[in-house]
C-alpha cells in the first residue's frame, strides 16, 4: 500500500558532508565522529580578525553566537582557507587533509560557500540550545512543481568542545523529503506521508522516522533512538547531534 501511495526520496543534499564528516553521515537523510582529541584542539589556528566575515556576535544569545561561527566558516570557504575552516568546525573532511586532493577540497569549499551564503539568518526561527550544543533551523516549507512535492527545512548544527568553544558540526540547506506526483495517491495522502517522513517532535535535529530506523536500507547499521526523547541515552548529546558525531 505504501508503495502505491508515493515514491519518496529522502533528500541527500547535505552540505554537511562538504567538510564535516562522520562515519555514517556523508550525505544522509540528512541526518552524524568522536569528540575531537586534545591534540586536535591544540592544533587549531588563531582566527585572523581581518578576514572577511570575522565579526563578533551582536550578543551572547545562542543564535548570534552560532551565526558568527557560521559566518566565519563561509568566509574561510570563500577564500579557500583550509586552516581557517579547520579552526571553526568539529572535524574537517579527509579530502582536505591530503595535499594530493587539494583540487577536490577547494571544489567542496566552493560548494559550501555557494549553498551557505544563500541562507539568511532571519529565516532560522527555531533555536534549540544548551551547554553542549546549538541547533538553528528554519520552519519546514512546502514546494511543488509539475512532477513533485517536497517538505524541507534548512538546519545547522553546532557543538561545544571541551573548552566550551563553539564549533560547526554540520549544515544542510535542504533537509527533508520529496514525493513524486506520478502516483494514484490523493494529495492529502501525499501531504500526510511527507509529514510522517520529516516531523521532528523532540526537536533534536533528526526526523522521528529516521530515529525509528523505518527508512533504513540496512537496519543493522541504523542505531535506533527514541523519537519522544531528545537525548535517548542520557549522555548530554541530543540524538540528532550525536548521530552526526559518530
Amino acid at each position: 500500500m505504501k508503495n502505491k501511495i508515493l515514491y519518496i526520496i529522502v533528500l541527500i543534499i547535505a552540505v554537511s558532508s562538504l567538510f564535516l564528516i562522520s562515519k555514517n553521515i556523508s550525505l544522509a537523510p540528512i541526518d552524524d565522529n568522536k569528540p575531537a582529541s586534545a591534540e586536535a584542539m591544540a592544533g587549531k589556528v588563531k582566527i585572523d580578525p581581518d578576514i572577511l566575515g570575522q565579526t563578533l556576535p551582536l550578543s551572547n544569545a545562542p543564535k548570534d553566537v552560532a551565526w558568527a561561527v557560521f559566518s566565519k566558516y563561509l568566509a574561510y570557504n570563500k577564500v579557500k582557507n583550509i586552516e581557517g575552516v579547520r579552526s571553526v568546525v568539529y572535524k574537517i573532511a579527509s579530502v582536505c587533509e591530503d595535499p594530493k586532493t587539494r583540487i577536490d577540497c577547494e571544489a567542496r569549499m566552493g560548494l559550501a560557500y555557494q549553498y551557505g551564503v544563500a541562507l539568511k539568518k532571519e529565516d532560522f526561527v527555531n533555536i534549540w540550545s544548551d551547554e553542549k550544543q546549538i541547533i538553528l533551523a528554519t520552519d519546514f516549507k512546502i514546494k511543488e512543481d509539475d512532477v513533485s512535492i517536497s517538505r524541507a527545512r534548512a538546519i545547522i548544527f553546532f557543538v561545544r568542545d571541551e573548552n566550551k568553544n563553539l564549533e560547526m558540526l554540520s549544515f544542510s540547506p535542504f533537509k527533508g523529503a520529496v514525493a513524486s506526483k506520478d502516483t494514484t495517491a490523493l494529495r492529502q495522502e501525499i501531504d500526510d506521508r511527507l509529514i510522517i517522513y520529516t516531523q521532528d517532535k523532540d526537536q533534536d535535529g533528526m526526523a522521528d522516522y529516521n530515529e525509528e530506523c523505518l527508512g533504513a536500507v540496512e537496519k543493522e547499521t541504523c542505531m535506533q533512538t527514541n523519537p519522544k526523547l531528545r537525548n535517548t541515552n542520557d549522555d548530554g548529546w541530543w540524538d540528532g547531534v550525536e548521530a552526526l558525531m559518530r
